[in-house]
């Protein structure tokens, strides 16, 4: 990702901080998660005397990684590869014994060492494991709706996942869900006797690869098609990242509350209970990052004619939410207003307009999608309206068409 610029760096701070309270996650808490000294993020959190204190893009990356996603997921920031391929490990985690702990623990490493291949290079993968970080008697300080949104959002915001269903847990469950309804691909290490009907019949895009053994014994599996499979991955992580680029974006929580703010009284507990989720739910709505939370579109509709709204603007894709699209918008109004008695042709002025208007959306899906070699459709002007007005005048024939401003 590029250097950012002082309004970036001071946008992410402000997210930091809100979503580190929103959590409750303390600053020791925070330093074992990121390896960044408690010291610089005391200075994040709470700076002394107005010394404002701008932490590198390192550091940042570093904290929002130890929350559970990327710094590019708050910033829409996508122009170059990461350096990394992020995957989670989903594993059952609670109820084991000391020798069904070991062995998962040899699995685990045995699934790393294999991501660690040499073929495995620029950007190279690194796996994380929630065993490390937030283990149920390891790490039993940590409260359940702390390690539900970390895992949640590395779940859904990670490039890859993968299940090892090594005995029945709703953990792995979980994940498997999370990770289905955010598109993200899994690889799936399946037990011998099979997986429930439910996981089994899961919409999850999954490479299964079968295992021999259990966690009481040794867990084996065939390491090529794993490595077939990670294959997979990376040709998919490449195209996602041509296709999608610029899609992450950080403003649906802001509007959510605003509008429940306005037209519901902040009335927080009925809006929860009208749409049909929890008060829990609905203020990770607001609170969280779009990518964690990622509500159904049958939530989104709901949320939309509860608030009176459009879907396209709780996303952030009506045009009112651009401002260059409001921008030109307006000035064209204003252009129409101020020459209304010289006879504007309504159609081609309409048609201007309207021509503008796709030119700009079909630019902004290609500089999206793809590297775009196209001119970008910039704002526009009462002057850059006049001139337009003036050259499709004269393609009518109409050559003593004089300019209008």
């Amino acid at each position: 990702m590029k250097e950012l610029s002082s309004e970036q760096l001071e946008y992410a701070v402000s997210r930091f901080v809100s979503i580190c309270q929103s959590r409750e996650i303390t600053q020791t808490e925070l330093e074992r998660l990121s390896q960044v000294n408690q010291s610089t993020i005391s200075k994040i959190m709470r700076p002394q005397d107005g010394d404002k204190y701008t932490p590198s893009k390192e550091v940042l990356q570093k904290l929002f990684m130890a929350l559970g996603f990327r710094l590019e997921n708050i910033l829409t920031e996508s122009e170059h590869l990461a350096d990394e391929i992020v995957g989670y490990l989903a594993t059952p985690l609670t109820g084991l014994s000391r020798q069904e702990d070991v062995e998962l623990r040899r699995v685990v490493e045995s699934v790393r060492a294999i991501t660690r291949d040499d073929q495995f290079t620029n950007p190279s993968f690194d796996v994380y494991w929630p065993g490390d970080h937030t283990h149920p008697e390891e790490h039993a300080g940590i409260t359940a709706q702390q390690v539900y949104v970390t895992d949640r959002s590395r779940a859904s915001t990670n490039d890859f996942i993968i299940l090892f269903c090594g005995s029945p847990s709703y953990g792995v469950g979980q994940e498997n869900e999370i990770a289905t309804q955010a598109g993200v691909p899994a690889i799936r290490l399946v037990p011998p006797e099979g997986l429930s009907r439910m996981m089994l019949g899961s919409f999850i895009r999954a490479t299964d690869i079968p295992y021999s053994g259990n966690l009481k014994s040794r867990v084996e599996f065939d390491e090529t098609k794993l490595r077939e499979a990670l294959k997979t991955v990376r040709q998919s992580h490449f195209r996602n990242a041509a296709l999608f680029r610029g899609m992450n974006g950080d403003g649906f929580g802001k509007r959510l509350r605003t509008l429940i703010d306005d037209r519901c009284n902040a009335d927080y507990v009925q809006f929860a209970a009208d749409i049909g989720v929890s008060l829990l739910y609905l203020h990770k709505m607001m609170d969280e990052p779009f990518l964690v939370p990622n509500p159904s579109a049958r939530l989104l509709k709901r949320m939309a004619h509860r608030l009176g709204e459009r879907v396209a603007f709780l996303l952030g894709e009506a045009e009112e939410n651009d401002p260059i699209w409001t921008e030109s918008n307006a000035s064209w109004r204003s252009w129409v207003e101020k020459n209304e008695g010289l006879g504007l042709d309504a159609a081609i002025t309409l048609r201007m307009r309207d021509d503008w208007r796709h030119s700009y959306a079909m630019d902004k899906r290609e500089q999206q999608s793809s590297a775009s070699f196209r001119k970008s459709t910039g704002r526009m002007r009462e002057a850059d309206w006049d001139k337009q007005y003036t050259q499709r005048k004269k393609g009518t024939g109409d050559a003593k068409q004089p300019r209008l401003l």
